[in-house]
């Protein structure tokens, strides 16, 4: 997930990192610590957010209703994954929740971060 934005660049290291954490706590069957890499991926996950949706608005806008749509949408489903994991303590739907987490982590969100990292490089003095 490098996109040439070193900011950026260093929080998605973080936000995989984290977020294999997720999975490794899942995958070994650990819903208690799967709960606090959890809450540990959302904190950066939010602060990440926070900062690209400030240089959306810093850039003038464009699209950027469409972007922080998917911000809240990826916000959304951890909310379900830590419910699954803390309310409902289901294996079965944490796992497929994180699932659809990396899928739209890894897809979604690289593929709208790297829209506006091309965006910030053309505004970008030469």
């Amino acid at each position: 997930m490098i996109l040439g934005l070193p900011g950026i660049d260093e929080d998605h290291h973080r936000l995989v990192a984290k977020l294999d954490c997720v999975c490794l706590a899942l995958h070994g069957r650990n819903l208690p610590a799967a709960g606090r890499a959890l809450d540990d991926f959302a904190v950066t996950m939010v602060e990440h957010f926070s900062a690209e949706e400030k240089l959306l608005a810093d850039m003038g806008g464009g699209d950027s209703d469409h972007h922080i749509s998917v911000h809240r949408g990826t916000a959304d489903l951890v909310d379900r994954l830590r419910d699954a994991i803390t309310i409902d303590q289901s294996l079965a739907k944490a796992e497929a929740l994180a699932a659809e987490l990396v899928n739209q982590w890894i897809r979604r969100l690289f593929h709208e971060d790297a829209d506006l990292a091309a965006k910030v490089r053309d505004l970008s003095p030469t």
